[in-house]
């Protein structure tokens, strides 16, 4: 638990332009809909079919209650003029509170302009610098390579293969996995 203010972060993308990691509001929930039923966010992700405003609005609700109970950060993605460009999770494990993974869906109009790849290096070092964590975990469906960049991007490391660990909608799929741990931040 924590009485502390759920963080907001800043980063640049190596083009140069800022970025805002804050909690996401009642105002991102048309954004968050967009970025989660795109054909490509649905093709990689386990992100609901049926993903609606309904469960944007719970998606915003629930977000202080992961900070506040300890179990991660949730953030969305802002610009330089505080529009959407994506949105970003850090979910500590629960049997493991020294450990945590990471998901992230990039807004279709902002994909390659480098803000997630910004924002993932910006949470993962907060996470082991503020937060204490000694591992952060991503994965992504094999196959997934704009989220395998930017996971290499922001100086994750690839770690293999993990066979059929992804439940996708009820099928099961191979995973990469790549890691950053304190180590890696020199």
């Amino acid at each position: 638990m924590t009485d502390l203010p759920h963080p907001v972060l800043r980063a640049v993308t190596d083009r140069g332009a800022p970025l805002t990691l804050r909690p996401p509001a009642p105002g991102d929930a048309q954004a968050i809909v967009a970025a989660f039923t795109d054909s490509e966010t649905r093709a990689w992700t386990v992100i609901p079919l049926d993903f609606d405003l309904d469960r944007a609005a719970s998606f915003i609700v629930n977000a202080p209650g992961w900070w506040q109970r300890g179990e991660g950060a949730r953030w969305v993605i802002a610009d330089a003029d505080d529009a959407f460009v994506g949105q970003l999770d850090l979910r500590v494990y629960a049997g493991d509170p020294e450990a945590a993974e990471v998901f992230f869906v990039a807004a279709p109009h902002a994909r390659g302009r480098g803000y997630l790849s910004a924002a993932l290096r910006a949470a993962a070092v907060w996470g082991i610098r503020q937060r204490g964590l000694k591992r952060i975990e991503w994965r992504a469906l094999v196959g997934n390579h704009g989220s395998r960049r930017v996971a290499e991007k922001a100086g994750f490391q690839s770690e293999g293969v993990q066979r059929q660990f992804c439940n996708q909608r009820g099928v099961r799929h191979d995973a990469w996995v790549a890691s950053l741990i304190v180590a890696d931040l020199g």
